[in-house]
């Protein structure tokens, strides 16, 4: 899909708000409250606007999606003189792995153990080359299941599940910071707040030395909770069909569930086992007047609740809902707060800063924060990159079904120090 096709769409999005900012324009010059129909009418064009950018954001992943694979090939390419001198190519890395993965989801081979460890995407490759003679022997002796300590999936497989990650997680879709490690012993993550101390003037020839001023260090830690995907039922006939891919189908299902969970502990998770959530985590800006509404100057309050050093690359989160209302509030000018994204990645705005859309995040509701504003890059996730994948055959095979299940280990925290890179919108209670 070419970028010329994403500027139609994003200009489709862009006349989509003008018809309706004319019907909120036309009401307010007239000095009278909306129709029911007219806010029919707008909600109509909102949800053509929001089913628009559905798909602007699946073609701009799919470009996305991409370059990646263009820079996999490069990086296979840059191995070809020590593959091709060992008699393979960079080619047979995928095909064969993919290939064993898909034999041992099938099982033809009971005697070997039903488990498989999905490593790093980013597997050093000459772990590949080493393992590319046993394979290729495997196949040509019909044993298509892995050894016991398992192989070193090819990127495809943890990609796919990644970006099912991605595309079911509002905290991975913002600024979060990503921290991708092999193990999960405890992370110490050091905090520093130095934001009250300043340097001084010092006379010629000082008579007294230069004062000391510590800075206050603080530490936060990450630690790896363990997560489940549930069972995953497959039945026999799609396990005996050759033309199904079932690794992409595990993987995304398994991505789905756990992306679920994980994203709503990132957001308001408690921190008591479980991941601390962003919304747990940040600290009020600003207490809105209504329980079930926001005004455009308690955004404005928001916004400038956090220092500037936090707003260079600050952006807001909410529930869509949210975001509907949200489209509807102009500043004391008139103007609307909303604005759309017109060109190529640009993002559509709020006050000139991009937003993300998370359904984890509390609904505006008595006593609850709706709206967050800040650094998200302050907020870590860490992912765990070893990924368990088991088969169970014997549970439910009276159905006629294999079940797949899959552990992954995952945290989360806020850095903060005491200067509260991230605020939140909270309403009062009843």
């Amino acid at each position: 899909m070419s970028l010329a096709t994403i500027k139609e769409l994003r200009e489709k999005r862009a006349n989509l708000w003008n018809q309706a900012n004319e019907i909120i324009e036309r009401a307010a010059a007239e000095g009278r409250d909306r129709t029911a129909e007219e806010n029919e009418q707008i909600d109509r064009i909102h949800d053509e606007m929001d089913r628009l950018q559905r798909e602007i954001e699946r073609l701009e992943r799919h470009q996305g999606l991409s370059r990646q694979l263009s820079d996999s090939a490069g990086v296979i390419s840059g191995l070809q003189d020590g593959d091709q001198a060992a008699g393979y190519s960079g080619s047979d890395i995928d095909s064969v792995v993919d290939e064993e993965i898909r034999q041992w989801l099938l099982n033809e081979d009971e005697r070997q153990p039903k488990r498989f460890l999905l490593r790093n995407a980013f597997a050093p490759d000459r772990e590949l080359r080493r393992m590319l003679p046993e394979l290729r022997e495997q196949r040509a002796l019909g044993t298509v299941s892995g050894p016991a300590g398992g192989y070193t999936v090819p990127q495809g497989f943890y990609r796919v599940l990644e970006d099912a990650m991605l595309a079911y997680g509002g905290m991975r879709q913002a600024r979060t910071t990503i921290l991708r490690t092999a193990s999960g012993e405890p992370l110490p993550m050091p905090t520093a707040n130095d934001t009250d101390n300043e340097g001084i003037i010092i006379a010629e020839n000082p008579t007294e030395k230069v004062p000391e001023q510590d800075i206050a260090f603080g530490q936060a830690v990450l630690g790896a909770y363990m997560y489940s995907s549930k069972s995953i039922r497959v039945s026999y006939q799609l396990l005996q069909d050759s033309a199904f891919d079932l690794p992409t189908y595990i993987a995304q299902k398994l991505g789905e569930r756990i992306a679920r969970i994980t994203n709503r502990h990132f957001t308001v998770g408690t921190g008591t086992g479980q991941p601390r959530g962003i919304v747990t985590a940040a600290t009020v800006g600003v207490t809105a007047a209504s329980a079930t509404g926001i005004t455009d100057l308690e955004l404005v309050d928001l916004v400038h609740s956090v220092d500037p050093a936090y707003r260079m690359q600050a952006e807001f989160m909410f529930h869509d809902q949210t975001l509907r209302e949200l489209k509807k509030l102009r500043d004391q000018e008139g103007r609307p707060l909303w604005l759309p994204g017109i060109a190529v990645r640009e993002p559509d705005t709020i006050l000139g800063y991009r937003y993300v859309i998370n359904q984890h995040m509390p609904q505006m509701a008595a006593g609850q924060r709706s709206v967050l504003f800040g650094d998200f890059s302050k907020y870590h996730i860490r992912d765990v990159m070893d990924v368990l994948l088991i088969r169970l055959d014997e549970v439910y095979a009276e159905y006629g079904q294999v079940a797949f299940l899959a552990f992954s280990r995952h945290d989360g925290t806020l850095l903060d120090a005491g200067t509260h890179p991230i605020k939140a919108l909270q309403h009062p209670e009843p």
